[in-house]
């Protein structure tokens, strides 16, 4: 199961990364946000083509909504392609998002472990040239790979294999 989910993250970054050609100028980017999967959650991207970015972030609900009777944590890695120009009539460009993400949710006694990939569509609004929003929604689907339970509790799948993912994030670029 391991080396499938490693094979998975390696075809999706040597695929995307032989797409364009290398850019002289790299530079990085940090965000912070939102997201239904993510809980409040925040990462480091770096932008390797001027359309292509790959990313590592961390998020938790803390406890909050949708998920205050639990505990919850996720880490992510991901791969961005920006599509569409940005110029005066266009202010945002659109991407799609593909992201892995491994989290765990329930309260201490029954506990799922979950990896998900998410496929979203999203749009950047740029507030400055280094600062502006990202905006994204699409499906997530998810795959089993651990639960811990009470001894009494009934031992099933998950049970919403493909739920839909929206994310709300402030980036600031380097």
């Amino acid at each position: 199961m391991k080396r499938q989910i490693w094979h998975l993250v390696l075809f999706i970054l040597l695929i995307s990364y032989s797409s364009f050609g290398q850019e002289n100028r790299k530079r990085f980017e940090t965000k912070a946000g939102y997201g239904y999967y993510q809980g409040f959650n925040t990462g480091l991207h770096y932008f390797y083509t001027d359309k292509l970015k790959v990313g590592f972030g961390i998020g938790s609900h803390f406890g909050l909504p949708p998920f205050e009777n639990e505990t919850h944590f996720n880490l992510q890695i991901e791969n961005t392609l920006y599509f569409g120009n940005l110029n005066k009539q266009n202010v945002g460009r659109w991407y799609f998002n593909q992201q892995i993400m491994y989290w765990e949710q329930g309260p201490g006694s029954y506990r799922w472990k979950i990896v998900s990939l998410g496929l979203n569509i999203g749009k950047t609004i740029a507030i400055t040239k280094r600062i502006g929003f990202d905006l994204e929604s699409g499906p997530a689907f998810n795959m089993v790979i651990d639960i811990k339970n009470e001894p009494l509790a009934e031992r099933s799948g998950w049970m919403w294999p493909v739920m839909y993912n929206g994310r709300v994030q402030l980036y600031y670029k380097f």
